[in-house]
């Protein structure tokens, strides 16, 4: 019985086939963890979720900034942009069961051993775990309640981007939903910023010395719990930090799909082809 983690799928189906058959994956036997943004950009994001919907029983994901856009996409919220290819499976005719199936996932996850936990961006500056649990799941009661298209619209903004206790719920809600699945970088108070995407390694002079990495940030906060995540493609997997794990790495982009094997240790990679 085996653990696999993979990085962000986003659409592209041949890729996680072969690397489900890199390690021949038992399903019954093994559980697959996903770091989120499991639809868009890539060519498949039909077939990748009829697979994981499909495999559900064995199959365990966050959910990523991507995914969260999709369910504003299907439910009219927002345009769907062509660039995410996201037109078959906007036209399925099981798409209500991919959203509520989708919806249904967490912002968190405990890892297999509970050693820590695993979600789409990262941990937040200033958030201890017990915090990102309890705002993970407010997020998550919002999405699995029958109202849940109204709260959609409020997912988007870059502001709050400090956490402070005397926040509205609304800007709490908002900004865990931005630190979780849309977090790069912060500045050396705590304060979020979306500019950012490049690697740590790209970033000119001038910006390097106000802004560091999330996992960066008061780095003792992973000494009693490691961290995986994904959707920084630019890190190619590298914090520097053996307890904060970074999955993605832009297979999408014509890189490569990478696979940990939690109970050895080993990452295992598939090229884009």
């Amino acid at each position: 019985m085996s653990d696999y983690f993979i990085g962000d799928i986003q659409g592209c189906y041949s890729g996680l086939k072969r690397a489900l058959s890199l390690v021949d994956f038992q399903k019954g036997k093994d559980t697959l963890w996903l770091t989120g943004d499991l639809v868009a950009r890539g060519p498949d994001s039909l077939k990748t979720l009829r697979f994981l919907y499909k495999n559900s029983d064995c199959c365990r994901t966050v959910l990523g900034n991507h995914d969260l856009h999709f369910l504003a996409v299907a439910n009219g919220i927002k345009k769907a942009n062509p660039k995410d290819k996201l037109e078959p499976l906007l036209a399925s005719p099981k798409l209500s069961n991919y959203i509520d199936w989708l919806r249904a996932q967490p912002l968190l996850l405990a890892l297999p051993d509970k050693s820590g936990y695993m979600s789409h961006a990262g941990l937040p500056p200033h958030w201890k775990p017990k915090l990102a649990k309890t705002w993970a799941a407010n997020v998550e009661t919002q999405l699995q309640s029958k109202d849940y298209v109204s709260f959609l619209p409020l997912m988007y903004g870059n502001k709050p981007s400090l956490w402070l206790d005397d926040l509205s719920e609304q800007d709490m809600l908002r900004y865990t939903i931005s630190a979780l699945t849309r977090m790069r970088y912060c500045f050396d108070s705590g304060e979020l910023d979306f500019e950012f995407k490049c690697s740590p390694d790209s970033l000119e002079q001038k910006d390097a010395t106000h802004l560091k990495p999330w996992f960066e940030f008061k780095p003792k906060r992973f000494t009693k719990n490691k961290w995986i995540f994904g959707h920084w493609a630019s890190l190619m997997g590298t914090t520097n930090n053996d307890r904060v794990i970074a999955l993605d790495t832009g297979y999408v982009w014509g890189n490569s799909l990478t696979m940990l094997d939690w109970q050895s240790g080993e990452k295992l990679q598939v090229e884009a082809k």
